[in-house]
């Protein structure tokens, strides 16, 4: 049963009406069903007549003569500009767009309202379940209350409410927006949602996606989540994470690991493997754990997570959550991907790829990201999965040994690597 009274109809702007009228349909009922907004209840002194910004622009009009016009206060550019009359109208741009909207009855102008934030309540609504995706969101919070100085809240997955509730005490958090909620803005990865962001969002890197939404820098480049509690564990220590959201994102060098984790240790580094899951195993993909780690693994609270982090000396990883999480903490990360463009995750990091491999394929938009569990590029061949498959244990160990030697960490003792001794 639709939510609204009048029957819905959608209106684009120019920059996506040329993709297909279908394509945009399903898409738009996808995210409708996927993504949570309040009742259209927002007053205009209009007899129903209703106006929010909650699922993009929501404007009911009721029977009568009416004329509404529509258009990008910015640029001026008309959007909608027709006679209506017992319609839901909706705008297909989820994004932030400053609307302007004049509604005339009988030829004269009865209602006039510019988009403008300040001072209104506003809800975000983090609709993925990737830790790393949020992680890299959360702050434009933050930043669009210090510029719109508006109430805001958000909805979250509930493993991340401990988080936000911790580093963003300002953001009050609720399980669906209230009914008088000003604009609603959904802030996701979005693959395939040509209306979601201004950009593709595997065009951009994963920090600028909230850019892209909500139309404001993030002032907060490497927010510090400090711990909880003090450090537990003596000795030096490395943590590490081998699995990801999905297989193809793990370093499937099936020698990578263990030599990683053999020359840590060989240089007196205890070891920490805080993955959720010992194995995943998908597409004949099998991914575990490495021999000679310290099992620190399990479904436990990101603030035990962000504990252990906050004391180690530097993270070994994958593109995943715990990377986002290891960076967010603030400690260097060595990031293992060539699934991914070297420029896709934060620019901190240690990146390790193989650009003579097939790479980068995740952001390359003449690949089709519909079975993304697969290899896009190289499925049922000798070649997939090259992309994590050719990244070599040496790459990853000089990575290493840059960040020691950058960030003045103390080698501990000698390691044997291909009969050489390595300091």
């Amino acid at each position: 049963m639709s939510m609204y009274r009048y029957p819905v109809r959608y209106f684009y702007g120019s920059g996506i009406q040329s993709f297909p009228k279908q394509l945009l349909d399903d898409e738009l009922e996808y995210f409708t069903q996927r993504c949570v907004a309040c009742p259209l209840l927002g007053e205009t002194g209009l007899a129903n007549v209703f106006l929010d910004f909650n699922a993009g622009l929501r404007l009911q009009i009721p029977e009568g003569q009416w004329h509404v016009t529509i258009c990008d206060h910015d640029s001026n550019l008309l959007l909608f500009d027709e006679d209506v009359s017992e319609v839901t109208l909706i705008s297909a741009e989820k994004f932030f767009v400053r609307w302007e909207i004049a509604i005339l009855l009988d030829c004269k102008v009865v209602f006039y309202h510019c988009f403008d934030p300040e001072s209104q309540k506003i809800h975000f609504e983090f609709t993925g379940k990737a830790l790393g995706d949020n992680i890299a969101l959360f702050p434009y919070m933050k930043s669009f209350l210090k510029k719109y100085h508006c109430e805001v809240s958000c909805t979250v997955p509930d493993y991340l409410r401990e988080i936000v509730q911790r580093y963003y005490p300002e953001v009050e958090i609720l399980t669906e927006p209230s009914e008088d909620t000003y604009a609603t803005f959904y802030l996701a990865a979005w693959v395939n949602m040509p209306f979601a962001a201004m950009e593709d969002p595997r065009t951009i890197p994963l920090a600028k996606i909230g850019e892209s939404i909500l139309r404001i820098p993030c002032d907060e480049k490497t927010p510090q989540y400090t711990p909880w509690k003090p450090r537990t564990i003596e000795q030096p220590y490395v943590c590490i994470a081998v699995q990801a959201s999905m297989t193809s994102k793990a370093w499937l060098n099936p020698h990578g690991w263990d030599a990683v984790v053999n020359y840590l240790r060989g240089i007196g580094y205890r070891v920490l493997c805080i993955d959720r899951d010992v194995q995943n195993m998908s597409h004949d993909n099998v991914v575990r754990i490495p021999e000679g780690v310290e099992n620190f693994t399990g479904n436990l609270p990101l603030a035990e997570r962000v504990d252990l982090l906050a004391y180690a000396d530097f993270f070994v990883g994958v593109s995943s959550g715990l990377s986002w999480l290891a960076w967010a903490v603030g400690i260097p990360v060595v990031l293992i991907s060539g699934i991914t463009a070297r420029w896709y995750e934060f620019p901190s990091a240690y990146r390790v790829s193989n650009p003579l491999a097939c790479h980068g394929c995740f952001n390359d938009l003449r690949v089709d990201f519909s079975k993304i569990e697969s290899c896009a590029c190289f499925e049922g061949t000798e070649q997939a999965f090259e992309c994590q498959k050719k990244i070599s244990e040496m790459q990853v160990l000089d990575a290493i040994r840059d960040l020691m030697n950058e960030r003045n960490l103390t080698v501990l003792s000698e390691q044997v690597i291909g009969g050489e001794a390595v300091k």
